[in-house]
């Protein structure tokens, strides 16, 4: 009898052992189901974890977190259920990625709230991980799960799924360390070369513009993982040029006829009484802006693309997909003059794929204001944009030779608010009138140019002080958008 209680509980420990399928690679993880049987989400959960911990040379998980204390909503799991192996003498289990804890708000955003809704999160994944407390410090992780609890329609109860629990190697999270998302020194292009990805140049630039430029990685392993499987391999590709010398053909289409009626397209913009703008953002970047886009255009699909000014027949790799009427959506495009946002029909093909098809309509371009008059002088300041730091272009009639001994002890100083007095000038602001660099002649006109490390928001102002701190002239505080 006794021997055979032995075989039985040897029989379970075996059992345990084998029932977590191993995943040692990336490749392994393509295998699973996500966004069917598994979350989306957990993807996001188990590359926070691989980034979180440290391993050392010798493949030893190290924890940097206390789960004592509760660190990012983790806490103690007792292995109730007997999922996973029984525990040896001195270690522990615990588990992390329940997004409802009080503590839990310490996850990173993109763990907490996604920026691509199919990712977030239902509160089901888990990660598991044994640690064995008294080892060294920072104690060692020797086995890391991934897991979820199961539905509610499953009932039972706050259970883990054992059929849908993953033994997570140290190889496959070297892997995902690859792809973090701070201070990563590997450009999209090298980790897609690493890993044999089919993504081509333009799916790249979408996921920048999807995920935006710190996440980028981050989309692309999961763009490797789940969508890459869906999304139809390309027939050739060369991943051994840079991505300025490589020859792909674009995943996007642009039909725009050589000889365009612009004044058609503002009718059109009218009709539908859509807004477009491209606006002053933040950190001196552009911020596509759009009101009114009719629900039927939004049902067949639209997309809002940045282009470098009016005539260009060649759309960025800056663009949205747009679901809302209005909205905004900040770029990673510097903010200069004759920038234009243009709606163009979209259809999603993959979770990261947009095809860019015909143009809808155009907002107006974005423009410098006006230059402003010095006062009794054959001269105006104008305050401008240059990849979205603020400069200031002085303009002078030709027949004003003598503006050098004029303005010998003349000065342009920035300001980042209009009620500034003349003297709080933002320090290292400023230059003397002699010491601009000569610019392009506008017809009757002499340009001379100050290019300043200030970067360009909504206030900022630029004045003409003739000597000491007498301001003869000011231009307008910048808006927040300009036409």
């Amino acid at each position: 009898m006794t021997i055979h209680i032995y075989v039985c509980l040897l029989a379970l420990v075996l059992s345990c052992e084998s029932a977590q399928q191993k995943l040692k690679s990336l490749n392994d993880l393509k295998k699973i189901d996500f966004g069917r049987s598994v979350p989306k989400h957990s993807l996001l959960l188990l590359h926070w974890f691989a980034n979180v911990i440290d391993i050392d040379n010798n493949d030893v998980l190290l924890l940097t977190f206390d789960p004592n204390e509760e660190d990012f909503g983790s806490h103690h799991y007792g292995n109730y259920e007997v999922m996973l192996d029984p525990l040896p003498r001195g270690y522990r289990y615990y588990t992390v990625g329940n997004l409802h804890e009080d503590t839990s708000d310490e996850l990173p955003a993109y763990v907490l709230q996604p920026p691509v809704r199919e990712c977030e999160g239902t509160n089901m994944d888990r990660i598991i991980f044994r640690v064995q407390e008294r080892s060294s410090r920072p104690p060692r992780i020797d086995r890391v799960y991934l897991t979820q609890h199961y539905r509610q329609d499953e009932y039972q109860g706050t259970r883990y799924n054992p059929e849908l629990t993953y033994h997570i190697s140290p190889s496959l999270l070297h892997e995902m360390r690859l792809f973090s998302v701070e201070h990563n020194p590997r450009t999209l292009w090298e980790l897609r070369d690493m890993f044999d990805s089919d993504a081509q140049d333009s799916q790249l630039w979408d996921l920048r513009n999807i995920w935006g430029h710190s996440l980028a990685c981050l989309g692309l392993l999961l763009f490797i993982v789940i969508e890459e499987k869906h999304c139809k391999k390309r027939p050739t590709k060369n991943h051994h040029q840079s991505p300025s010398r490589r020859t792909t053909q674009a995943d996007y289409v642009v039909d725009i006829p050589d000889e365009m009626n612009y004044d058609l397209l503002y009718h059109v913009e009218q009709r539908d009484q859509v807004q477009l703008d491209v606006v002053t953002g933040k950190n001196g970047k552009a911020t596509i802006v759009w009101r009114n886009v009719p629900r039927q255009r939004l049902k067949e699909g639209v997309a809002v693309v940045m282009f470098n000014h009016e005539r260009d027949h060649e759309a960025s790799s800056t663009y949205k997909l747009i679901k809302n009427s209005e909205g905004s959506y900040d770029t990673s495009v510097p903010l200069n003059e004759g920038l234009q946002v243009r709606m163009h029909r979209a259809e999603r093909r993959c979770l990261f794929w947009t095809k860019v098809k015909q143009e809808i309509c155009r907002g107006k371009a974005f423009k410098n204001p006006d230059p402003v008059l010095i006062a009794g002088y054959d001269a105006y300041i104008q305050l401008f944009v240059k990849n979205g730091k603020a400069c200031v272009r002085l303009i002078m009639k030709k027949s004003f030779t003598q503006w050098r001994s004029e303005f010998r002890q003349s000065w342009v100083g920035f300001y980042d608010s209009a009620d500034k007095d003349t003297a709080h000038f933002k320090w290292w602001k400023w230059q003397w009138v002699t010491k601009f660099t000569q610019g392009p002649d506008l017809g009757d006109y002499h340009t001379y140019e100050y290019y300043s490390s200030m970067t360009i928001a909504p206030g900022v102002q630029a004045r003409f002080i003739l000597g000491d701190y007498r301001a003869i002239a000011r231009t307008p505080p910048w808006k927040h958008t300009h036409h």
